[in-house]
C-alpha cells in the first residue's frame, strides 16, 4: 500500500463488519501494514490466529439475528469507525434469507453506529447499485444509483444505500462513506469464490478440466457483456485511504482495462462463440431452476447493464491507483482457480456462505 499522509490510522479503532471475507482479509492486511491502533474484526465463525487475522479483536455474530444487536453495541463502543463488508451472495433461492442478513443487517450495524456515535461509518457497496446505462463512456459517483431491477443483488445493494443515505441524514456531524468496485477479485481466494458461483455441481466439474484441453473450449459469451475487475488488496487500500483521510461521499474502484465479450476470451486464451443474451440467459435461468447453477441469472444483467466505472474522484482525493492490471488480475485469479488455491481460513467457507464476497 502506497504511503498515506494524514497518519491517522496509527491512533484509530476501526471496527470491520465481514473481516474474514474476501475484501475483509485484504483490509487487514492494509489496516496491519498502516499500523492502526486496535482492529476489530466481526464474522460468524472465528478465524484461525494466523496471518492476517493475527492481533485482531475477534467478535462472532450473525447479523441476520436479532441476537446480533447487543453483540454490535459492545462490538463497537468507543471505535472511531466502522467498516461494514459483511454481507450474503448466495442463496440465491432463499430470498428472505438474503434479505435479513444484507437488509435487516445493514439496518442493524447503521442503529449501532449510531447509539454509539461512531465517528465515520464506511459503507461496502457497489457497481450494482448503478442503473443500466451505455457501455462506452465511464459514469462517475453521479450516476443514478436506482440499479437493475431484475438482478436481486443490485435491488438489495440499492436499498441498503437508501439506508446509508437515511443515516447520514439524520447524523450529520458523523462521517458517511460508501465504497463502490466493480467486481473483486483475488487469486487468494480463487477456489472459494469459483465455489460460490458455480455451485457443488459445476466447480467440480470445471476443476477436472485439465487447463490445455479447457483453452480449447468454445466460451458462449454475449456481445453485450462488459466486465471490469478490481484487486481486493487495491480497494483495501481504497477504504484504508478513506478512513485516514475521514473522506464523506462515494468512491468508485474499478482497474483498467474494461473488458468487452472478446477481451474476456483473450485474457483467458480462450476462443469465444458469440451467444445472444437471451439464450445465455434463458440457459441460467433453466440451470438456476434444476440447482445446477447456484446464481440467478440477473448476474447477466448487471453483467450486460451496468457501465464501466470512472475513478477520477478516488484518485484525485484520496490518491488512490490501482496497482495491479484487471488483465492481469483475471489471468491470474483463473490460474489459480484451476490450481485449487484458496485462504487458509473460513474465507467463503463451502455450505455457510461468505462474510463478503466479490462486489
Amino acid at each position: 500500500m502506497a504511503e498515506l499522509t494524514s497518519g491517522l490510522l496509527p491512533g484509530m479503532t476501526v471496527a470491520v463488519t465481514g473481516a474474514s471475507g474476501n475484501v475483509g482479509t485484504a483490509l487487514l492486511r492494509a489496516l496491519a501494514d498502516a499500523g492502526v491502533g486496535e482492529v476489530r474484526g466481526l464474522a460468524r465463525r472465528r478465524p484461525p490466529e494466523t496471518e492476517p487475522y493475527a492481533g485482531v479483536r475477534w467478535t462472532t455474530a450473525d447479523l441476520g439475528s436479532p441476537d446480533s444487536e447487543p453483540v454490535l453495541a459492545e462490538f463497537l463502543a468507543g471505535a472511531d469507525a466502522v467498516v461494514h463488508l459483511a454481507w450474503a451472495l448466495i442463496p440465491d433461492r432463499q430470498p428472505d434469507l438474503l434479505h435479513a442478513v444484507n437488509i435487516e443487517g445493514t439496518r442493524r450495524v447503521l442503529a449501532a453506529a449510531g447509539a454509539a456515535g461512531v465517528p465515520h461509518v464506511v459503507h461496502m457497496s457497489s457497481i450494482g447499485t448503478y442503473a443500466a446505462g451505455p457501455q462506452v463512456h465511464p459514469v462517475g459517483e453521479d450516476w443514478p444509483a436506482t440499479g437493475v431491477p431484475s438482478s436481486q443483488y443490485s435491488r438489495q445493494k440499492v436499498e441498503c444505500e437508501q439506508m446509508v443515505a437515511a443515516f447520514a441524514a439524520e447524523h450529520p456531524t458523523t462521517t458517511v462513506s460508501v465504497t463502490r468496485p466493480t467486481l473483486v477479485l483475488q487469486p487468494d481466494a480463487a477456489s472459494e469464490i469459483g465455489r460460490y458461483f458455480l455451485g457443488p455441481l459445476l466447480f467440480p466439474a470445471a476443476r477436472a478440466v485439465p487447463g490445455a484441453v479447457a483453452k480449447l473450449l468454445p466460451l458462449p459469451l454475449p456481445s453485450s457483456l462488459h466486465l471490469g475487475f478490481v484487486h481486493s488488496d487495491d480497494v483495501a487500500d481504497g477504504i484504508a485511504r478513506i478512513l485516514d483521510r475521514q473522506a464523506p461521499g462515494a468512491f468508485n474502484f474499478s482497474a483498467p482495462p474494461n473488458f468487452d465479450a472478446d477481451g474476456i476470451a483473450h485474457a483467458l486464451g480462450v476462443r469465444r462463440v458469440p451467444v445472444p443474451a437471451v439464450v445465455l440467459r434463458t440457459g441460467m435461468q433453466a440451470a438456476f431452476l434444476a440447482h445446477v447453477l447456484q446464481i440467478e441469472p440477473g448476474w447477466l444483467d448487471l453483467g450486460i447493464g451496468v457501465p464501466p466505472l470512472d475513478t477520477t474522484r478516488a484518485r484525485s482525493l484520496l490518491g488512490w491507483r490501482a496497482t495491479h492490471n484487471g488483465g492481469d488480475l483475471l489471468r491470474e485469479f483463473v490460474a489459480a482457480l484451476g490450481s485449487g488455491a484458496g485462504h487458509t481460513g473460513p474465507l467463503l467457507h463451502p455450505g455457510t456462505g461468505p462474510e463478503h464476497t466479490p462486489a
